[in-house]
């Protein structure tokens, strides 16, 4: 079972209202239920502590409004690369 990205790495998803077209790819395709969409149709994140940092949103958004920042990777691979 996947853990909720909240739980390691220190992951955070950040949808760009301005840019939403209210399109709902990425409440199909997550299966977590982290996105619903506002009354306007745009999307909101209604469950951050269930988003698994899968990516599949940031992926498949098509007018690129939802991001997941991966924090602790990069800070990993930073710490990685310098030594």
């Amino acid at each position: 079972m996947a853990r909720a990205a909240s739980e390691f790495d220190d992951n955070k998803i950040v949808v760009k209202k301005q840019w939403c077209k209210g399109c709902g790819i990425c409440t199909a395709l997550c299966g977590n239920n982290v996105f619903l969409l506002d009354s306007r149709g745009k999307s909101t994140i209604a469950n951050p502590s269930a988003c698994t940092g899968c990516g599949k949103c940031e992926d498949h958004c098509p007018s690129l409004a939802i991001w997941v920042d991966r924090l602790g990777i990069r800070e990993k691979l930073a710490s990685v690369c310098s030594e």
